[in-house]
C-alpha cells in the first residue's frame, strides 16, 4: 500500500513516514501542494495524510480558488476530490481543532480527521480502516 504524506513539518513528515513504514507502507512525502499535486498523480497513493495548514505554493495545478493563508491543504483535498476525481482515501492530520474547519473538510470529502498529537498505534488503526475500504470514519477533535 503507497501512502502520500504532505505536511510542511519536517519532524511531523519523519515521524508519520518512519511509522507508516514500519509497518510496511510505501511512503511518499512532499512538504508543499505543488509537490503533492505532482506526487498524487505520479504515485498514485492508496492513503492521502495531509496537513490543512499548507502555506500556498504558486501555482497549484490547476488553481480551483484562492486559498487562504495557511490552508492550502484544503485546496490540494478539493483538486484531488473535484479535479481528480478519485476516491483515494484522505485523512487529515492537524492541530486545529476548528469547528468550521473541520465541518470544510467533511464538506470536501475527508474519510478521517485526526487531531494532533496522535499515538503510533492509533496512526496504525486509522491508516489500516482507511486502506481496507472500510467506510467508516473516525471522527476526533479531542
Amino acid at each position: 500500500m503507497r501512502v502520500l504524506i504532505v505536511d510542511n513539518e519536517r519532524h511531523i513528515l519523519t515521524s508519520l513516514g518512519r511509522c507508516l513504514s514500519d509497518l510496511g507502507y510505501e511512503i511518499e512525502c512532499c512538504d508543499n501542494t505543488q509537490d503533492a499535486v505532482n506526487s498524487f498523480n505520479a504515485f498514485q497513493p492508496d492513503l492521502l495524510i495531509a496537513d490543512i495548514s499548507l502555506p500556498v505554493v504558486y501555482p497549484m495545478v490547476p488553481m480551483i480558488n484562492k486559498p487562504k493563508a495557511n490552508r492550502a491543504g484544503l485546496e490540494l483535498i478539493q483538486y484531488i476530490r473535484n479535479v481528480k476525481k478519485v476516491s483515494t482515501p484522505v485523512m487529515v492530520v492537524s492541530c486545529h481543532s476548528d469547528e468550521r474547519v473541520f465541518n470544510k473538510t467533511f464538506e470536501l470529502g475527508v474519510n478521517d480527521y485526526a487531531k494532533m498529537p496522535l499515538s503510533i498505534s492509533d496512526i496504525e488503526a486509522r491508516a489500516k480502516r482507511l486502506t481496507s475500504g472500510i467506510d467508516n470514519a473516525i471522527f476526533s477533535l479531542n
